[in-house]
Formats: C-alpha cells, sequence, structure tokens
C-alpha cells in the first residue's frame, strides 16, 4: 500500500483505524482483525461475492499446503472460478483459460493462500507469476516460485500446462483425465523445468480445462542439491519421525 494517489481516503483510513503509519511515505494494517476486514472487501472486490466468501474461510497457506501434497481441489475450483472474463482474444482458447487462471491465483494470493502456513505477519501477501517463460523446447503456460515446504523463498517451482476440453467433452471424465496427462507430458518432454534456477522442490501440473470444469494431475519431485538430479516423491511434506 505504498504512495496512496487519494490523500483523502487514505487520511479517512488513517483516522479510522483501518490503516497506521510504517514509515513517513508508507501505511500498513494494523492488526489481524481489521487485516480480515481488508481481506473481505479485497477479495469481494476482485473475485466477486460468491467465490470471495468461499476462498476466505480457507486458512493462511492453504492452497499452497494442498499443492505440498499432490492434492489439486482448490486449485482446479481457482480455475473455474467466476472471477474475470474470458478475451477470446487468443487463437487457442486454453490460453485464455490460462489469462484467466492467472488472474484468479494473482487475486488469492493476495490473501495469503500461498503463503508459507508459518507465515503469519498481518498483510497482503503476493506471488509473482511467470507466464509463458521460455523454458527448454517451447513455452510452458505458468509458472510459479513459491516457498519451500521449510519455509524458503523462491525454492519450490510450480509448472502448469493447460488443455482444452471441448464443450462436447465436458461430461467424459475419462478424456479429462487424457488431457490432462497430455499436458503433464508436454511439460517433461519439453523440459519447462529448465527455468526454475535454484528450486529445490517441483510441482509439475497438468491441467485439463473447460467451461465450468476442470481436472489436474500433479506430480512432485525433490532434489537435495541444484547440481542434484530431480526425484518424483509423493508428497513435498515431509514425515515426522
Amino acid at each position: 500500500m505504498e504512495q496512496f494517489s487519494e490523500p483523502g481516503l487514505l487520511t479517512l483510513c488513517l483516522f479510522a483505524g483501518y490503516l497506521t503509519r510504517r514509515h513517513s511515505t508508507s501505511v500498513c494494517i494494523p492488526n489481524h482483525e481489521v487485516y480480515q476486514v481488508w481481506l473481505a472487501l479485497f477479495a469481494r472486490a476482485v473475485m466477486g461475492t460468491e467465490m470471495a466468501d468461499n476462498s476466505t474461510n480457507y486458512e493462511r497457506g492453504a492452497l499452497l499446503s494442498e499443492l505440498w501434497q499432490g492434492k489439486t481441489d482448490i486449485l482446479c475450483s481457482l480455475a473455474i472460478s467466476s472471477h474475470g472474463v474470458l478475451s477470446n482474444h487468443n487463437k487457442f482458447l486454453e490460453k485464455d483459460y490460462a489469462n484467466h487462471f492467472a488472474n484468479t491465483i494473482l487475486a488469492v494470493s493476495r490473501f495469503g493462500m500461498l503463503s508459507h502456513p508459518q507465515q503469519q505477519l498481518v498483510r497482503l501477501a503476493h506471488v509473482v507469476p511467470i507466464r509463458e517463460n521460455h523454458s527448454g523446447l517451447g513455452k510452458c503456460d505458468y509458472i510459479m516460485l513459491l516457498y519451500s515446504t521449510d519455509n524458503q523463498p523462491n525454492q519450490l517451482g510450480v509448472v502448469i500446462e493447460f488443455k482444452l476440453i471441448t464443450k462436447d467433452k465436458r461430461r467424459d471424465c475419462k478424456y479429462h483425465m487424457e488431457r490432462a496427462q497430455e499436458a503433464i507430458k508436454q511439460i517433461a518432454d519439453r523440459d519447462y523445468n529448465t527455468c526454475l534456477i535454484g528450486c529445490l522442490e517441483r510441482i509439475d501440473i497438468g491441467v485439463a480445462i473447460g467451461n465450468n470444469v476442470a481436472y489436474a494431475i500433479p506430480k512432485l519431485y525433490r532434489r537435495k542439491t541444484v547440481d542434484k538430479p530431480w526425484r518424483e516423491v509423493k508428497s513435498l511434506v515431509k514425515r515426522r519421525r
């Protein structure tokens, strides 16, 4: 919340207690109670009431924690959310879905769904996705650099590739799985992970997506050091002994 262009609004929020001064040129959210107010307002503004109300019920870091375990329920629900409008400007419709998904992920990340669960700071979080990154033998649809399970920034790489579910195949579950498998295979065949410099954990996700339907297949990998090969694992969450 740096450098507000509307001094009247800023002054009102400061005097009402919804913001507090951090430095001479910046402000911050003062406590967790006020954070929840900002959270609800922000979520509804960018996602619409129905989707926002569902999303804010998730705990901080819920999406990230689910991905660590190789689960994609929250991811798929966000992928087919009502946030945003398909532009239909791209030659391939799955690229429009990828753009729609990118906008939604960016929105929910702002209120902590991709934050590490141990991060309890009272602030809006952020994640910077890399769109259509040149990596390996082409361009992948979506890449995120996130916190690893041991709370290290930019050491978890998430690579996502989308494939379209056509209208006549919306109810064909076998077709959904085949398209997701095609996407996950493309990530491996074209070495999209080569851009994940410095990452020790990795999640490849193939997403089959269409009108109000999404199916995802994740694959999880870990390596001990950056010069070691990737090893596929069932979960990135280490079991306690």
